[in-house]
């Protein structure tokens, strides 16, 4: 394993003892992008599960983003044909880390999050899906296959996927306690439309668990490698404030320590450097030409902690922006951020930011006008 990584085998353990409760056989985990949540399922809950009897099958579905149903197909395939061969556990998971790194590597080019070509899964596709799980399931004997099905939400981005939905619950129903399945997302919007919706097929049908960002003990985890293997003192106040600048994000806070490391710069150039790398990544000087001044007032208040609709706030767009400090203008607001992925309804009142780096940004580009 990687002596970067700071390992959370106690929430993995956590999780997974939900199962072993009888509580649901079917978890999600929700948090933005460039949280972890990928490294995280691979590095200790996948390895976790293995341990307890489990027959972990890793799926991104992002893989082939116009058709997700073809990353489950070759997850499925890959998986039996480990079993088939008795390769090492850990050769399968680790080409998987390696995978998920390159893909998440996208430093100076926008990410798609949508298809621009969905492709409705077809008959055979479903047919073929299903009798792999059943392949599989003849192969594990005794042990319990857990899907780890990754980029959930992606789902719920277009109708041509609702045939794989409506498959996959079908999968599950019939093989319930025999296979047993950990969503992980990073849209809250849509995953609530996919698990929170009435009418969607997944409705009811897992349980919800919460994944917390990191805090003082990753930070010190990296204070203490920087001196150990590079005589490097960096104190934990300093490191704490980059990664509260960079929206606690592990993985930018990787590569301000790998910019420190390889350049020999301080804490505060390499924090510049990647606050530019997160730019371009994320297209933020795209998102922001799509905003309206009342949208971008809206947001940081947000991310400050507050609500968009008190009195100090209605009056900042009243003083601000060309409209006015009214609830109705602040509701079309959020409407928008929502609609952009910007900002996710929890519930009634309760807003959370999506976008890494944009409150940063947003602050800056209003310190230059």
């Amino acid at each position: 394993m990687d002596v970067w990584y700071f390992s959370r085998l106690e929430l993995a353990g956590r999780y997974l003892k939900v199962f072993d409760a009888g509580i649901t056989s079917n978890l999600a985990i929700i948090a933005p992008r460039r949280k972890g949540k990928t490294v995280f399922v691979l590095n200790d809950i996948a390895v976790l599960a293995k341990k307890k009897g489990y027959i972990p099958v890793y799926a991104s579905l992002w893989q082939n983003i116009n058709s997700p149903q073809d990353a489950l197909i070759s997850a499925l395939k890959e998986t039996i044909e480990a079993v088939d061969k008795k390769t090492p556990f850990s050769r399968l998971i680790n080409a998987k880390i390696k995978k998920a790194s390159l893909s998440n590597d996208l430093i100076g080019k926008v990410e798609l999050e949508f298809a621009d070509n969905p492709q409705r899964a077809v008959g055979k596709e479903l047919v073929l899906l299903d009798e792999l799980l059943s392949i599989l399931e003849k192969k594990a004997k005794n042990k319990t296959i857990l899907l780890l099905i990754d980029e959930v939400q992606h789902l719920a981005t277009s109708d041509e996927f609702s045939g794989l939905i409506h498959a996959l619950r079908t999968m599950l129903d019939k093989r319930l306690g025999k296979v047993k399945a950990i969503f992980t997302g990073s849209s809250r919007h849509y995953m609530n439309l996919l698990f929170n919706e009435s009418q969607s097929p997944f409705y009811d049908f897992v349980e919800i668990a919460p994944f917390s960002d990191l805090g003082e003990d990753f930070i010190r985890f990296l204070s203490e490698n920087l001196m150990k293997r590079h005589g490097l003192k960096v104190t934990e106040k300093s490191l704490m404030s980059a990664f509260n600048a960079i929206d606690q994000s592990p993985y930018w806070m990787m590569k301000i320590i790998a910019h420190m490391i390889t350049f020999e710069r301080s804490i505060s150039d390499s924090l510049n450097y990647v606050s530019q790398l997160i730019e371009a990544a994320e297209g933020l000087d795209l998102v922001v030409k799509k905003l309206k001044p009342i949208d971008k007032l809206v947001f940081l208040v947000l991310a400050g902690g507050d609500s968009p609709f008190s009195k100090e706030a209605l009056s900042k767009v009243d003083k601000e922006t060309l409209v006015r400090g009214i609830p109705s203008n602040v509701q079309r607001s959020l409407k928008r951020l929502i609609e952009l992925n910007l900002v996710t309804q929890l519930e009634k009142g309760e807003y959370k930011i999506e976008k890494p780096g944009l409150k940063r940004y947003l602050i800056e580009f209003k310190s230059k006008q």
